[in-house]
């Protein structure tokens, strides 16, 4: 089979797909989703590749989002300790890990049995969102992100379209008075979806990693084909939204620090910087989880581990972290690189930090002002 234009038999679909596994009492791990499969409040759809953006289509979930939860309002909270500060509220445009499989998402233990990280569960009401937004924007708040931590902003753009609804509500001055913006996050290329509309008021993120790091931990089927676009084609879909005017920034998440590390991401930031990508901002975290249970549960889905072996892990705030002494080591040595790279352009990006405790970041003089969602 070629697997960069094929689509997939019958056979090969059930290749794709993920078999679940079964709990210590012999209980199927999913029976919360084929109960709600089984009472119709879940609808199996196949979503084709072309309209993702994927080599193969990603089966989703789809369903209705009750009016009243679409808006995510981000908790409360000042003290820095929590990790994250309340800069932003969610909408809420999907449930569960986006689909990419990555093997480290938050999302696959937050939800545990209640959603299925191979197939996304897809809201399909869209007007309503919209009309949501509308009366969240005649209102003085936040920046709202698409979905950024409940999906991936723009991978399901083509059946969705949420960000071509929604931007040029938060360009307009008349349905935007305060100025909030519209925060997208993706490990997508579906930038072409966006030609032609208004980009002011709009941070575009895009998640990135060196390859060979991305391809230790994002998402693969059962095969081992990577779900997740090649980083080439990211950076070109970052490129793209930078000619057509959004303000990019950049997500580098999460650091990995395999054999080598430092080499692997200085000649990748050096030679994104001499390709002339001009990120606004880069936020950096390294690996964590919200708890160690991540990969069991994961595993019990039928996710592939990842190559990547995580060392020892120290909760640190709302996460288990690797050693504050290695995180403050590893940001360092990327905030020098980052600098460093893009000094000569004249564009040095803001440097950030994603979910870190407030002794890291007193130790790098790096503030909550710096936050992607800010």
């Amino acid at each position: 089979m070629d697997t960069n234009n094929s689509v997939p038999n019958q056979e090969e679909m059930e290749s794709i797909r993920t078999t679940p596994g079964f709990a210590k009492n012999g209980r199927p791990f999913d029976h919360v989703v084929k109960k709600k499969v089984a009472n119709g409040e879940y609808r199996l759809q196949c979503i084709p590749g072309e309209i993702l953006g994927t080599v193969r289509p990603i089966e989703v979930y789809r369903a209705r989002r009750a009016k009243s939860t679409i808006f995510k309002p981000w908790r409360s909270g000042t003290d820095d300790d929590t990790y994250c500060p309340a800069h932003w509220a969610d909408i809420a445009i999907g449930r569960g890990a986006c689909g990419y499989r990555c093997r480290a998402c938050f999302l696959i233990l937050t939800h545990r049995v209640f959603c299925d990280p191979s197939r996304h569960v897809l809201y399909e009401n869209v007007g309503d969102y919209e009309d949501v937004v509308r009366k969240q924007l005649k209102q003085r708040g936040r920046n709202l992100g698409l979905g950024i931590d409940c999906s991936d902003s723009l991978l399901y753009e083509g059946i969705t379209g949420h960000a071509r609804r929604l931007i040029p509500l938060f360009a307009n001055k008349e349905t935007n008075r305060s100025g909030r913006k519209l925060i997208l996050l993706t490990k997508s290329t579906n930038v072409h979806y966006l030609e032609g509309l208004p980009t002011n008021n709009v941070l575009m993120t895009f998640s990135l990693n060196p390859e060979p790091i991305a391809d230790l931990w994002e998402g693969k089927w059962n095969d081992g084909l990577r779900i997740t676009p090649y980083i080439k084609d990211r950076l070109a879909a970052s490129a793209r939204a930078q000619e057509m005017g959004f303000e990019v920034r950049w997500r580098i998440d999460p650091i990995l620090p395999v054999d080598n590390w430092a080499e692997i991401y200085r000649d990748f930031l050096f030679t994104a910087a001499g390709e002339g990508h001009k990120p606004t901002r880069i936020t950096l975290g390294t690996y964590r989880e919200m708890g160690r249970s991540l990969l069991t549960i994961a595993a019990k889905w039928g996710q592939l581990p990842m190559e990547f072996v995580p060392g020892e892990l120290t909760k640190d705030g709302m996460h288990y972290h690797i050693p504050e002494r290695e995180r403050v080591s590893i940001y360092r040595q990327l905030v020098a690189f980052i600098k460093s790279a893009w000094q000569p352009t004249g564009a040095v990006p803001i440097i950030a930090l994603c979910k870190e405790t407030r002794s890291i970041r007193e130790a790098l003089g790096i503030n909550h002002s710096h936050c992607n969602c800010e």
